[in-house]
């Protein structure tokens, strides 16, 4: 099965258009599955209890929040 009839399968479940799920935060994805399946959803982290820890400590960020902790990051390394 090719990527894009991955994509085409995905859009056709979700309502949505790959690109605007690709822009999406796993914060929206969730109230916009809630909103449309009329149930509550709960997003899961499953890592070994051994090893990093849980890489969500601070709960879910956005798309947005995440390049900014990028960029600032890349900013004081000099990139």
């Amino acid at each position: 099965m090719s990527f894009s009839k991955i994509e085409q399968s995905i859009e056709r479940l979700t309502g949505l258009p790959i690109t605007q799920i690709r822009n999406m935060g796993v914060t929206e994805l969730r109230a916009y599955f809630e909103k449309k399946n009329g149930t509550r959803q709960r997003i899961v982290s499953e890592y070994p209890v051994v090893g990093r820890g849980n890489v969500l400590r601070d709960g879910l960020i956005s798309t947005e929040e995440l390049n900014a902790e990028v960029d600032a990051i890349l900013e004081r390394a000099g990139g």
